[in-house]
C-alpha cells in the first residue's frame, strides 16, 4: 500500500467565494485523526486509511468558519511571500522581520525587543529567507521544548531519559519503550494548552506504551480536559505559518 493516497475536489472559487471549498484529501498510513490546513487557496485534509470519506462534508461544516478566515488571509496575502513577522503561540512572543539588501555575506542577526534582521545579498531569493528563519526556529523550539518536558515531568513525576525535536510531518509527538521522547519542533506556534497536552500524552506512555484504559486515566489525572484538547489538536495546524509548513 502507498503511504499516501490523494484526492482532488475542484469546488472553490475564490471570486465568488462557493461553499464547500476546494479541497485536497490525502490517506496517510500513520494518521489517527483528521488534520485541517489551509495552503494556497486550497483546503488539505488528512484523512485516516480507514476514514469514510462520506463523513467529510460534516468535517467541513464544523470547521466552516475557520476555513473560510483562513482561506481569505491566504488570498490578502498571497503575494507576500516574505513573511513580516513570526508568532509563537506557546510563548505568546511575536517577533519582526526586516530585510535590509547589500553586498555583505547573507546572515540572520537578532536584536533586542522581538526583532529580527535579514541582511545580505540573497534577501530577494525567499527560498533562502525561510530557510534561514527556520533554522532559528528549530533552536528556539527546542530549548523551549526541553525547558518545558523538563517541568512538566517534575511536576507529574514522569520520567524520560531522553528528548529529540524534529520535523515530523505527521506526528507532534511519540514515545519509545525506552522512555525517548521526540516533539515536533512546530509545536511552538500551537497555543501553551495544546504543547503542554501533547508533552502529558508521551510522558503517559513512559508509563503505559499504549493507549489502553488505564493510559487514558493516567492523562485524565494531569490533563483532565484530554478530550477537548484532542479534538482541538485536529484543526492545530492553522497556527502554523504557511511559508514554513513544508518544512
Amino acid at each position: 500500500m502507498s503511504r499516501h493516497k490523494i484526492y482532488h475536489h475542484n469546488l472553490w472559487h475564490l471570486t465568488t467565494m462557493v461553499w464547500p471549498p476546494q479541497y485536497k484529501i490525502k490517506r496517510h498510513r500513520r494518521a489517527k485523526h483528521v488534520k485541517l490546513r489551509a495552503n494556497h487557496h486550497e483546503l488539505e485534509i488528512t484523512l485516516p486509511l480507514r476514514f469514510n470519506l462520506k463523513n467529510v462534508p460534516s468535517i467541513l461544516e464544523e470547521n466552516k468558519s475557520w476555513i473560510i478566515e483562513q482561506l481569505s488571509k491566504l488570498s490578502l496575502t498571497e503575494s507576500n511571500v516574505f513573511p513580516d513577522s513570526i508568532k509563537f503561540n506557546a510563548t505568546n512572543e511575536s517577533w519582526k522581520i526586516h530585510y535590509v539588501a547589500c553586498h555583505a555575506k547573507f546572515e540572520m542577526i537578532v536584536r533586542p525587543h522581538y526583532e529580527i534582521v535579514l541582511v545580505g545579498n540573497r534577501i530577494h531569493d525567499s527560498s533562502s529567507c525561510s530557510a534561514k528563519l527556520n533554522v532559528w526556529i528549530k533552536k528556539q523550539s527546542k530549548h523551549y521544548l526541553h525547558s518545558q518536558l523538563v517541568l512538566l515531568s517534575k511536576s507529574t513525576q514522569l520520567d524520560f531519559e531522553s528528548l529529540t525535536v524534529r520535523g515530523q510531518k505527521t506526528l507532534w509527538g511519540s514515545c519509545t519503550a525506552k522512555k525517548s521522547i521526540s516533539l515536533n519542533y512546530k509545536l511552538i506556534f500551537l497555543p501553551y494548552h495544546l504543547v503542554r497536552h501533547v508533552m502529558i500524552h508521551e510522558l503517559c506512555h513512559t508509563r503505559f506504551l499504549n493507549h489502553s484504559n488505564k493510559f487514558w486515566e493516567l492523562v485524565a489525572v494531569h490533563d483532565p480536559d484530554w478530550r477537548e484538547h484532542r479534538y482541538e489538536l485536529r484543526s492545530a495546524n492553522q497556527y502554523i505559518p504557511e511559508w514554513i509548513a513544508n518544512f
